[in-house]
């Protein structure tokens, strides 16, 4: 399941607010730790730094737009770029290429100013600063529609917010969701929640692109297998990131692989950041290949660099493997490796499902995860509805809890609930099977960097 197939499942299931905050910044800061499109909910719970807020009262809305002009004051509009920890927009605001709004709108006692925005490269970030709110807990989670509120912005935006001494302050981070980069263009925002506070909060943001450098590559790498291939096509240079593009040519068997990049150096050796990896434009089967025009973004290059070193990898992707239940055992075998998971027992009372597993030719050297959280993935599904793309509801449980039973031998047990709210109708272990997520063992795979010449 992927990220976008993740938020889909997570919407449709009704669950107290508070409860889906904690899963979601449970579920970002491990994503963070890995090097790939970073999304997150538009729905996002932020930790307390502080709160020294002053309470007043606005009337019905209203929008309150100024001539937007370069930022002088850099040392007020970096600050704005600090509890972000967004590098770009600093090195922006010190060179004076971020653009001051100062839009202002009002809905319901609530004030919200759209400070400060910058187009640099393919990346557009959009600030702004909330008053008159009053959180009733530790946390700032807002509610928004970017753009036509379609998918492909959605899934395009990272969402931030913090609660600082000054009041709520957010960030709104946009990879341009199409590959081909307007100079120019109006970007429709409309905030519609504040911490449950509804309302209509309408912004037209102009966004202006700064002055890029784009540079042909030219180069391509492949797996050892021969199986997968990247091709390098362009460099983009802004004034305070860089995009590159690309196109990834994967196996049938791999359609659901995906590219990234590891990390890129200069001449020397300077780590350059690598803020997003694996942004698509979408996947077409050509002949027997899927190719998927790719984009990633990387912080700014040293002006003196001679050239870079991209480090690209590939993480392998498969589909579920499921197999009926079986009170004698059974096992099962991934469709990309080696690796194994076998039943030894089943069983079944008041209201629960207990299974019993181990594991084999696992490569934990390599793994991406730990092995109950891939237990914590395994699924039940009435075997009637195995290749459907949506489950009918109570046909099916999501996940279970893992106990583990010895970690050195890679024994476990998972105890699905089956009379949860959302749990199965009429279960029967006759009628039912167990979904294993294999591709979540598949390890990553390091393909051969490439050097771009920059002089």
């Amino acid at each position: 399941m992927d990220k976008q197939q993740f938020n889909d499942e997570i919407n449709k299931i009704e669950v107290p607010q508070s409860d889906v905050r904690a899963v979601i910044k449970k579920g970002i800061t491990k994503a963070q730790k890995e090097k790939t499109v970073k999304r997150k909910s538009k729905r996002l719970a932020i930790p307390l730094i502080a709160s020294s807020l002053v309470f007043g009262f606005f009337g019905s809305g209203f929008v309150v737009p100024q001539m937007g002009h370069v930022l002088a004051d850099v040392p007020i509009i970096g600050k704005v770029y600090s509890p972000f920890h967004d590098s770009v927009g600093k090195n922006l605001a010190a060179s004076k290429l971020v653009t001051e709004l100062n839009e202002r709108a009002v809905s319901n006692g609530v004030g919200v100013t759209i400070n400060g925005v910058y187009y640099d490269g393919g990346r557009i970030s959009v600030t702004f600063k909330v008053d008159h709110l009053s959180p009733k807990s530790n946390d700032f989670w807002y509610d928004v529609k970017i753009a036509d509120g379609s998918d492909k912005w959605s899934s395009a935006a990272q969402y931030d917010g913090r609660i600082t001494s000054e009041g709520c302050v957010g960030q709104l981070l946009i990879d341009y969701p199409d590959k081909d980069l307007p100079k120019h263009m109006t970007l429709p925002l409309t905030f519609t929640e504040f911490n449950g506070v509804k309302g209509q909060w309408k912004f037209d943001i102009p966004i202006h692109q700064l002055a890029n450098k784009k540079v042909n590559i030219g180069q391509s790498v492949q797996s050892d297998e021969k199986d997968l291939k990247m091709n390098f096509e362009t460099i983009t240079f802004g004034k305070g990131s860089a995009i590159l593009d690309y196109k990834s040519i994967y196996s049938l068997v791999g359609k659901n692989d995906m590219t990234r990049i590891d990390k890129v150096t200069d001449d020397k050796g300077n780590i350059i950041d690598v803020l997003t990896s694996g942004t698509e434009f979408g996947r077409k089967r050509v002949g027997n290949r899927i190719e998927s025009e790719e984009r990633s973004t990387i912080g700014k290059i040293p002006e003196n660099a001679k050239f870079l070193k991209i480090y690209p990898y590939v993480r392998y992707s498969g589909s579920y493997v499921t197999h009926p239940l079986d009170r004698k055992g059974f096992e099962m075998k991934s469709t990309r490796g080696d690796e194994t998971l076998k039943v030894h027992q089943i069983q079944q009372s008041k209201g629960e499902l207990t299974i019993q597993y181990s594991l084999d030719n696992i490569d934990l050297k390599h793994l991406r995860i730990d092995l109950e959280n891939f237990g914590e993935n395994m699924n039940l599904i009435d075997t009637a509805e195995i290749g459907k793309e949506q489950p009918a509801m109570g046909h099916f449980v999501k996940g279970n809890t893992i106990k583990v039973l010895d970690s050195d031998s890679l024994q476990y047990q998972a105890t699905f609930k089956l009379d949860s709210e959302h749990g199965i109708d009429d279960f029967s272990l006759e009628n039912y099977s167990l979904e294993v997520p294999f591709s979540m063992l598949l390890p990553e795979k390091k393909l051969p960097p490439i050097t771009v010449n920059l002089e």
